[in-house]
C-alpha cells in the first residue's frame, strides 16, 4: 500500500514538473497590442469561478436557512413559522446596509430568539456566516 502511494505521489509530482518546465520554455507572447485594449477597458474584471462557486453556495444557504422569513428579496414582513406569528426585519435597507460585516455575522450566529430569529452558530460554520453576510450584501446591492 505505501509502495502505491509512492508511486502515486511521484508520478503527480513529476507531471507538475514537466508541465511547468514546458510553461518556463515557450516563449512569451505579443503583448503590445493587448495592452492598449486592457488599459482602455475600464470594467471591472469578471469573477473567477471560484467566487462564483462562493456566492453560488451563499445564495443556497440562504434559500435553506433565511429565505423562508426574509423572502427571496430580503424584505422579510409578517410570517408564520412553527405556529408562530413573527415579523422578520427587511434585510435590505439603509440601517441594515450600514452595519457592519462582523455586525451582521453576530446577528447570523446569535439570532434574536425573542423575535423568533434561531441562532446559527450551532447549525453553521464560520465560513458559511461569512457566505451569507456577503448574499446579504448583494441583496442590499453592494
Amino acid at each position: 500500500m505505501n509502495v502505491l502511494k509512492i508511486s502515486i505521489t511521484t508520478a503527480v509530482t513529476m507531471f507538475f514538473a514537466v508541465s511547468c518546465a514546458q510553461q518556463a520554455n515557450q516563449p512569451a507572447a505579443n503583448t503590445a497590442n493587448t495592452t492598449k485594449a486592457a488599459n482602455a477597458s475600464t470594467a471591472a474584471p469578471a469573477p473567477t469561478a471560484a467566487a462564483k462557486d462562493e456566492m453560488a453556495l451563499a445564495a443556497d444557504l440562504y434559500t435553506v436557512n433565511c429565505m423562508t422569513c426574509h423572502k427571496d428579496s430580503g424584505k422579510g414582513g409578517p410570517v408564520t413559522v412553527d405556529g408562530k406569528k413573527i415579523n422578520p426585519d427587511d434585510i435590505t435597507t439603509e440601517k441594515m446596509a450600514a452595519k457592519s460585516d462582523e455586525k451582521l455575522k453576530s446577528y447570523i450566529a446569535d439570532g434574536f430568539p425573542d423575535d423568533g430569529m434561531p441562532a446559527f452558530k450551532d447549525k453553521l460554520s464560520d465560513a458559511e456566516m461569512v457566505s451569507l453576510v456577503k448574499h446579504i450584501r448583494k441583496l442590499q446591492g453592494k
